[in-house]
């Protein structure tokens, strides 16, 4: 990775300021890239602005406000009403997503040059007329990414962000058992160098009681499409993290190698999560589904569709892939 860093570096000279935004729903690993990747560039001696509404961040997660507290760095966020106050040669830095409908603020790489750094497998939808554009599959987050980024810099991260890092990597990793290579371990041993709290994390990382039972009534109506793939549907409005919380639960059954949640988003789109431990490549039917994502985690959003159209798309598709 020593070329892309370079690359950046490269790129981050010739700016005077920048804004890091992430994906809606921002998870801990797209909050992490965006806190580290602020902080390296506050070490060029430039100004950057995480794009975050941090009144809906606490939504996702009831903890994050504690770890802000907590954060020696002064992060200063921007929101859609806000950005305009950034001065200056200004680049957008895309974190841990590359579609526009994906993004916190879809306009906003229509106003700033814009690069785009993340780990999911390439969708056809990416952003276009990017300054420059680093996808690599293989990683098992942007958090890994920006952990080696600090490395290479001989850079030290507040130890909150390095702790919000440690549990991006922790998430998507599905508790490091799933894209997991000596790498992904060895970045985490380089955030608890850096003082990431392990006790910390492990507040970010709880749920609430609530959230549990929720998702334990969800998973009782689960099914099986067959031996080793399981179904749930939600038929309720949801959001992306649940759909995607259940998908990993659905995992921990004896025998599942890969899973399916389904849901309503919003009125008039139908929200697909899907997981794998490996051995069944989910992006290939999330892909053919107008989503995309990696072989063990991908996700597709479809609109003007029923779930019960969905679901047989879904179970349709699986079966033509046994053929």
């Amino acid at each position: 990775m020593i070329d892309l860093f370079k690359k950046i570096n490269e790129i981050i000279n010739e700016y005077d300021s920048f804004i890091v935004m992430g994906h809606k729903d921002p998870d801990l690993d797209c909050l992490g890239a965006g806190l580290g990747l602020c902080e390296i560039i506050e070490h060029f001696g430039k100004n950057a602005y995480l794009f975050l509404n941090i009144n809906h961040l606490e939504k996702y997660n009831k903890n994050i406000n504690q770890a802000f507290e907590k954060m020696d760095k002064d992060i200063i966020c921007v929101n859609r009403n806000t950005y305009k106050k950034v001065q200056g040669k200004t680049l957008l830095i895309i974190v841990d997503a590359h579609l526009s409908e994906r993004l916190e603020y879809a306009k906003l790489p229509d106003i700033f040059d814009t690069i785009v750094i993340d780990h999911h497998i390439k969708n056809k939808k990416y952003i276009k007329d990017t300054r420059f554009m680093y996808i690599d599959s293989n990683l098992s987050s942007v958090s890994e990414i920006i952990t080696y980024y600090a490395e290479y810099l001989n850079l030290k991260l507040d130890n909150v962000i390095a702790t919000i890092l440690l549990g991006g990597i922790e998430i998507d990793t599905n508790s490091f058992n799933l894209k997991t290579t000596s790498k992904t371990y060895e970045a985490a041993s380089i955030l608890m160098k850096m003082g990431a709290d392990p006790i910390l994390k492990q507040e970010l990382l709880k749920e609430t009681k609530e959230q549990y039972i929720k998702r334990a009534n969800f998973i009782r109506n689960s099914f099986n499409i067959n031996s080793n793939i399981a179904m749930c549907i939600i038929n309720k409005i949801s959001n992306s993290l649940e759909l995607a919380e259940t998908a990993e639960e659905l995992l921990n059954f004896e025998g599942i190698e890969a899973s399916f949640t389904l849901g309503k988003i919003d009125s008039d789109t139908i929200g697909v999560s899907a997981r794998s431990i490996g051995n069944i490549d989910v992006s290939e039917i999330m892909k053919k589904m107008g989503g995309g994502g990696h072989t063990s985690n991908a996700a597709a959003q479809l609109k003007h569709k029923t779930i019960k159209e969905v679901k047989k798309e879904i179970i349709d598709l699986i079966n033509s892939n046994k053929e």
